[in-house]
């Protein structure tokens, strides 16, 4: 497995599909928006580094290291293993077990990490969209918790992600608005 994607993906008629562009497309909008809507002094996009690029680069990090534990885990099997060679065979399985769960955690960040810019908005989602475009989206977790206990598929807690750090952006530029 490597980290490598094709530069255009196949089309992807599914509903994750259908969420991930309609998230790309509700970003642009309220992006123009709150740029729109902040006075011509005031930038949006110039405010504290947004904590989602080092997200991102976890995930990255871990996903790298997750597949190149499979690969050798899954190089090393053979039919008839004992001694040295067994106990060899189960360390490479705990470190995939180890790298899976690191790359759990990285998910579940990435997903839940709201980007506190629009550029960092933009950078999420041309991050995570080949994620979905995946079969099973397997380097993200099945399921993830947001919001004090709400749990969705990774599509679907993105949407509401993205929705709420879109949310507060305008609100930001529409405070800042007022405030001129």
């Amino acid at each position: 497995m490597t980290l490598e994607r094709t530069m255009f993906p196949p089309v992807d008629p599914t509903r994750r599909c259908f969420l991930t562009v309609a998230a790309g497309a509700s970003i642009v909008s309220v992006g123009s928006l709150a740029v729109v809507a902040a006075p011509a002094t005031t930038s949006v996009l110039a405010a504290a580094p947004d904590p989602i690029y080092a997200v991102i680069e976890r995930h990255r990090r871990a996903a790298h290291k997750h597949h190149e534990a499979v690969d050798i885990h899954m190089d090393f099997e053979e039919v008839d293993m004992t001694g040295e060679k067994l106990e060899k065979y189960n360390s490479l399985v705990a470190e995939t077990a180890a790298a899976y769960d690191e790359l759990e955690d990285a998910g579940l960040d990435l997903i839940n990490t709201l980007p506190t810019t629009l550029a960092g908005i933009f950078a999420l989602c041309q991050y995570i969209k080949p994620l979905f475009a995946e079969d099973e989206a397997p380097d993200l977790p099945e399921y993830i918790l947001y919001d004090a206990g709400t749990t969705a598929y990774p599509a679907e807690a993105f949407c509401h992600v993205i929705t709420r750090a879109a949310e507060d952006l305008m609100k930001a530029a529409a405070g800042k608005a007022v405030q001129s």
